[in-house]
């Protein structure tokens, strides 16, 4: 009787713990998506930043009826703004990169939960990140884009058209990048708190 019931209580585990780690698998398909867009979108700003460039010949006098033109060229590191910018969306693209592929390697690691644990915060700090050099990008280039009127800066992106809209396609993607960042963070810690230190003693205390 005795071995009966050991057979039926470590089936009932069995089920239990197969149950839990298939509800596991399915918030960790969730956070591996998550992950991939997010590289994705810090990764398009970067390059896009990065890349973006624009060069416009300027009338600066006339001599005679010739005019003087001066080739001016726009390029992001003419900006420090867009320099933090470009050094931040490239590390939260390296630390997307790393995470990612933690979550398909590195299961090994896992250690009752910690690695989950040392994501999340890590996630937490790079989105902070991508929040301040974004916010300090945007300022800039809506000073690009309207100018001051009450400090005399003039506007820009009447002359330089193409390098303003590629400058904000970066924002876009980074402001993405920052929204999928944040739902993992969200989700992180909901499945940190669904997680049992040791599942198999809570199953089996379940079970019983």
């Amino acid at each position: 009787m005795d071995s009966v019931e050991n057979g039926k209580k470590n089936t009932q585990v069995s089920g239990l713990l197969g149950q839990y780690w298939r509800k596991s698998r399915g918030w960790m398909v969730v956070l591996l998506v998550l992950r991939v867009l997010a590289l994705f979108a810090t990764l398009t700003a970067t390059l896009l930043m990065a890349l973006n460039k624009e060069t416009k010949s300027v009338v600066v006098g006339i001599i005679g009826t010739n005019p003087v033109r001066v080739n001016i060229k726009a390029k992001f590191h003419h900006t420090p703004a867009f320099v933090f910018f470009v050094i931040i969306n490239a590390v939260a693209s390296f630390h997307n990169l790393l995470m990612l592929v933690l979550d398909l390697f590195g299961h090994k690691m896992e250690m009752k939960g910690l690695r989950l644990l040392f994501t999340t915060l890590s996630d937490m700090g790079t989105v902070a990140l991508l929040s301040a050099a974004t916010g300090a990008a945007t300022a800039l280039a809506e000073l690009g884009k309207n100018g001051n009127s009450h400090a005399q800066w003039n506007k820009i992106c009447d002359k330089f058209a193409k390098y303003c809209d590629r400058g904000g396609g970066a924002l876009i993607a980074s402001y993405a990048g920052i929204a999928f960042m944040a739902a993992l963070v969200v989700l992180s810690l909901i499945t940190l708190r669904k997680t049992p230190a040791n599942p198999s003693s809570s199953v089996a205390s379940t079970a019983a």
